[in-house]
């Protein structure tokens, strides 16, 4: 579904190129996924998808700003949060972890996670339980506000979209399905992230899997 305006008049544009290179081939590839194998993932594969969406890529030449990372955040602020719920791992224990992107790293929070734990925090997604692995976005809303004011609370968001096509994206190139998850319990998942919701909110889930 979109607008048209037939009485106005077209520019018809050229045929597109057929894809040569590898980005091009991703992107008509690119899909939502839900039908996972219930296979684990192996941490290699983890941390090339948490650097490759989130992570520090080169140092920012104005040194009182971070680092610049895979998306785009405004202002260099980067609002967003990375947790990784991981439920089937190959080397790496089911347990929920925060992604460090300075250290590249993940900081046990919990191990082991039950999936009785956290079933509850997903209303109809029933798929989500053979995904091997749960990326979980929250925003610190002060990050981008105390620069840019009210109108700060819509960056983190849009940010979140940019890295979530990240993953997207890498899930294709790496032969892993990948769907965005948009309906959930927040004050649940709140709970299990163990965050004040006054300075941390959930904003964006993504699941992951063979």
């Amino acid at each position: 579904m979109h607008k048209q305006y037939p009485r106005l008049p077209q520019i018809i544009l050229p045929n597109v190129t057929e894809p040569t290179d590898q980005l091009r081939t991703i992107i008509k590839k690119r899909e939502s996924f839900r039908n996972f194998s219930g296979k684990p993932i192996r941490l290699a594969v983890l941390s090339d998808i948490l650097y490759y969406s989130a992570g520090i890529t080169r140092p920012n030449p104005e040194e009182n700003l971070n680092p610049f990372r895979a998306y785009p955040s405004a202002g260099a602020k980067y609002p967003l949060e990375v947790y990784t719920l991981v439920l089937k791992g190959k080397d790496i224990k089911p347990g929920l972890y925060h992604y460090n992107p300075s250290a590249h790293s993940l900081e046990v929070l919990l191990r082991p996670v039950q999936l009785k734990e956290i079933e509850p925090i997903w209303t109809t997604q029933e798929w989500f339980r053979k995904a091997a692995v749960i990326i979980l976005l929250t925003s610190v809303f002060s990050r981008t506000t105390s620069k840019y004011g009210e109108r700060g609370i819509k960056f983190p968001y849009l940010e979140a979209g940019h890295l979530v096509q990240n993953l997207y994206l890498l899930a294709t190139s790496l032969n892993l399905g990948c769907c965005a998850i948009g309906l959930l319990k927040e004050e649940l998942l709140i709970k299990l992230l163990d965050i004040n919701p006054r300075e941390e909110y959930p904003i964006y889930y993504v699941a992951l899997g063979n």
